[in-house]
């Protein structure tokens, strides 16, 4: 009987902590990463760079679609149109249920941060900045050396971000953004993101020393207006490479950024 009676005790205990696990994900789905979304383009944009200026990660990621990007990001076009299967791309399954649509979130939203990650370490160490180089620190002192190039006043700079000017793709192209070859390929390149309608922004400000300069691309899903990726069709023209692509510096003004 006492055998009996710990069975039904030991199953009683088992079935509460069961239950107990089984609520904890309803209560992780209650997160929410997007916001409402924007009156225009710029407006998200500028959401983006202001973010930047106050040193605020969550305010630039705050600029971005999430969750509705996720539910209608299509991996079918996307394969379309790289004709391939790249086992490193950020997002490679389909997303047939709550799971992967979620799934697809993190990913989209893994690959953003990395993004931004990489341009502002670009950013912070400037001129010595390795580029994708390894640098190989063997001797005494150089990891306390290296992790010293990021001690400076280059993060403090953005805090005096101001003037944020608006410019159009064809602008800072040469008139590139416009041609038909390229504005195909940018039907191609935005097809994934099942958006109603899809635009580069061009945005630049100055700082002390020089300007910053991002061109994402900006979704509309029905009348509000999101950042889908930091890379867009602009960028790709003018050749910038990944690790500057969520935002770059000069020390020029902005009428001469592109002289």
């Amino acid at each position: 009987m006492k055998k009996l009676i710990s069975f039904f005790l030991a199953l009683t205990i088992l079935l509460a902590a069961s239950c107990a696990f089984a609520e904890e994900p309803a209560a992780n789905s209650a997160i929410r990463y997007e916001g409402a979304g924007f009156d225009t383009p710029e407006d998200a944009v500028a959401c983006y760079m202001n973010g930047l200026k106050n040193l605020d990660f969550e305010q630039m990621l705050s600029a971005y679609a999430w969750e509705t990007l996720a539910s209608h990001y299509s991996v079918e076009k996307f394969l379309q149109r790289i004709k391939a299967y790249i086992p490193t791309s950020y997002v490679r399954m389909p997303a047939a249920n709550d799971f992967m649509v979620s799934a697809t979130l993190h990913s989209l939203r893994a690959a953003e941060i990395r993004m931004i990650y990489n341009s502002l370490e670009a950013y912070i160490l400037g001129e010595d900045y390795p580029d994708g180089k390894t640098i190989p620190l063997k001797e005494e002192g150089d990891v306390e050396a290296f992790l010293q190039k990021y001690n400076n006043s280059r993060l403090e700079a953005l805090t005096g971000m101001s003037d944020i000017i608006f410019l159009t793709p064809d602008s800072v192209t040469d008139n590139k953004f416009s041609l038909e070859i390229n504005q195909e390929n940018l039907k191609k390149q935005t097809a994934q993101y099942g958006a109603d309608e899809v635009v580069n922004v061009v945005a630049v400000a100055l700082i002390s020393d020089g300007t910053i300069l991002c061109m994402p691309t900006v979704a509309r899903y029905g009348d509000r207006w999101y950042m889908v990726s930091v890379n867009s069709m602009t960028s790709m023209i003018l050749g910038v490479d990944m690790n500057h692509q969520a935002f770059m510096f000069r020390e020029v003004k902005p009428e001469d950024f592109f002289r």
